[in-house]
Parts: C-alpha cells; structure tokens; sequence
C-alpha cells in the first residue's frame, strides 16, 4: 500500500566540524532511495534546544512511498548508522515520516526531542 509522506531528516549532538560528511552520509542514503529530490541538503538551524541539521520536504508535495512502514523503518536504521558513522560517535537522529494526509504542521524548525 502507497502512503504520501511529509519526510525529515534531522540531526542533534553532533559535532559541528563533521556537519559535511554528515550531509554527504545522508546524501548518499537519500540518493540510493531516489528521494534525493524531495528532501533538500541537510541545513544548521537553531531552537530553543540548540543547534541541529534539518531537511524537510515540501509541505505541499507529499512523497509516495510504497510499503512505507516497513521501508520508512529500514531507512530510519541506515541514517542512524551513517550519521553515528559520519559524526564519528553517537547523536540523535530523527527520521520524520508523517502521514500528509493527516495534515501535522510542525512550529519548530528542528523539532525533535532526543534520542
């Protein structure tokens, strides 16, 4: 079954001078899934919790994924290994994949709690 997405990356804790290979890490997962053109680059952003790396797909175009829990899972996995990897130890990811037709809106630019 085919769901429409809102999809997220975003990165917590990690250390600023990795923030490139980072980028390239997620890039290639990204890249690998053909979703590359609905997320853009990772981007720093800051909130009341501090600095992170955030791509965000457009609100107004939802991503169809087929068979999206058990691939949004699978994906989730490979980003947190190749950001830990990226970063050189451990920081909190979050792999954003929500419904677009349950119409969530996010006030936060980074949002995420911890991990």
């Amino acid at each position: 079954m085919s769901v429409n997405l809102h999809l997220g990356v975003v990165v917590r804790g990690y250390h600023a001078d990795r923030a490139a290979e980072i980028e390239r890490a997620v890039r290639a997962i990204l890249v690998k899934e053909e979703i590359d053109v609905d997320l853009p680059p990772l981007a720093e952003a800051e909130d009341g919790a501090g600095r992170c790396l955030v791509s965000r797909s457009d609100r107004g175009r939802p991503v169809i994924i087929s068979g999206a829990y058990e691939w949004a899972t699978r994906v989730e996995g490979e980003l947190r290994q190749a950001v830990a990897t990226a970063n050189g130890g451990p920081c909190a990811l979050r792999f954003e994949w929500d419904d677009a037709d349950e119409g969530r809106e996010s006030d936060d630019e980074c949002d995420i709690d911890d991990d």
